[in-house]
């Protein structure tokens, strides 16, 4: 038999969501769906009937509680007639009866979906250290020229545009493809540098000459030739482009380019700890949807094992995922087969990239290819009104009446 399983106890906020989830779960799933939780740690009901029960060491918090509950998920559960289990967070949304294909892409011993981060940029997120705070900081910084651009062009501005990044995708396929995109080339140079002109159009976007700035046939402002108002920006921000370093840096001297936080402490940590190499580029396993059976059960026991003595740890942050990692490469298998993006779908608010279209479907490239999730792994930004992603799971719980 398979069944779905859930593992929350706690705040309200947690139990509302794993409720939203199951109405889902509830309506698309063939298989029973079963609630790992501990009763007296939560602030209110949980709205389901097959209900496990557990008493959690009362020296934990409520998230290491769940986590626990979630690393030693096996020992709750009915093996006896070679029964297999898909683990579920609750902020995992089914939206379509092809969940129910999940069982057919069990790998022995375990099956995780792989993260949509490698293990550096997740380092910042699993170690206290201060890598996250720095980066942000400089985000933050670097935010000032976005505030500039605001004030200048106003609402006509788009701050987070996927437009800047199929522009700027189109210019790096003509440099790296030169000779096969030589056309496109010389009638771009010939539109922006000689034929006289106030405006020129380029693919699917508009420059005004004048104004130096990108635009779309919806009149948006999304991208700008920084050379144009680089005296401007730094007279108003303090911010300059270092034209030697290709970097954006501030009247420190610091640089202040945006980018995703890294940093090598997580593999420094796992190395010195647990005698475990794990490159940095390595994209590890997200432990949002699993596929265990009873072939499981060491897997599970040494991470169960190592997660919980990590408690007591305060340089690491209350996760699973960088004890996940070890154990993946403790038991050699940094390379197995992984589940697909159908069955994990990591949805990204600040993304612009990801995002939903009708008629067209789910994107996690910005639209250059669509394809159909089974489940939509809401991990931040629950609820956003006005969020593609968001907005299509409220329109399909009110078209089935799941909501």
């Amino acid at each position: 038999m398979n069944s779905f399983v859930y593992v929350v106890c706690g705040s309200i906020e947690h139990i509302e969501t794993l409720n939203f989830s199951l109405k889902f779960m509830n309506y698309f799933s063939l298989f029973p769906v079963l609630v790992i939780t501990d009763n007296k740690r939560n602030e209110i009901a949980i709205e389901h009937n097959t209900i496990i029960n557990i008493d959690t060491p009362p020296n934990l918090d409520n998230h290491q509680a769940s986590i626990y509950l979630k690393t030693s998920i096996h020992k709750y559960l009915n093996f006896s007639e070679n029964n297999s289990y898909c683990y579920i967070d609750s902020d995992v949304i089914a939206i379509n009866s092809g969940i129910n294909t999940i069982f057919n892409k069990y790998k022995s011993p375990i099956t995780f979906a792989k993260d949509h981060c490698l293990m550096n940029e997740f380092s910042p997120y699993a170690i206290n250290c201060n890598c996250l705070s720095d980066q942000l900081r400089k985000n933050k910084k670097f935010g000032e020229i976005n505030a500039f651009f605001k004030q200048l062009f106003g609402e006509r501005y788009k701050e987070n545009s996927l437009d800047r990044i199929l522009l700027n995708a189109e210019f790096d396929k003509m440099k790296k493809h030169y000779y096969k995109n030589s056309l496109n080339l010389l009638v771009y140079i010939l539109n922006r540098y000689v034929i006289p002109q106030k405006q020129f159009k380029f693919k699917n976007y508009y420059f005004d000459k004048k104004k130096c700035f990108w635009y779309t046939k919806s009149n948006e402002i999304f991208h700008f030739d920084y050379k144009h108002f680089e005296k401007k920006i730094q007279e108003s921000t303090g911010i300059f482009f270092d034209k030697k370093t290709r970097v954006w840096k501030d009247i420190n001297n610091e640089i202040i380019s945006p980018q995703t936080p890294n940093c090598h402490h997580l593999i420094e940590h796992i190395s010195q700890k647990y005698h475990q190499q794990i490159p940095s580029d390595w994209q590890h396993w997200n432990g949002g949807v699993f596929l265990f059976n009873k072939e499981s059960f060491e897997f599970l026991d040494f991470w169960h094992k190592i997660t919980i003595h990590e408690f007591n740890n305060s340089y690491t942050k209350t996760r699973d995922q960088g004890t996940l990692a070890v154990s993946a490469w403790r038991f050699g298998l940094q390379h197995h087969p992984t589940l697909s993006d159908e069955y994990n779908f990591i949805t990204e608010f600040n993304n612009p990239k990801i995002s939903y279209k009708h008629n067209f479907g789910f994107t996690k490239d910005g639209f250059i290819s669509t394809f159909n999730p089974n489940f939509l792994h809401i991990f931040h930004e629950w609820g956003h009104d006005g969020w593609s992603i968001w907005d299509y799971v409220m329109e399909l719980g009110k078209k089935n009446n799941i909501l």
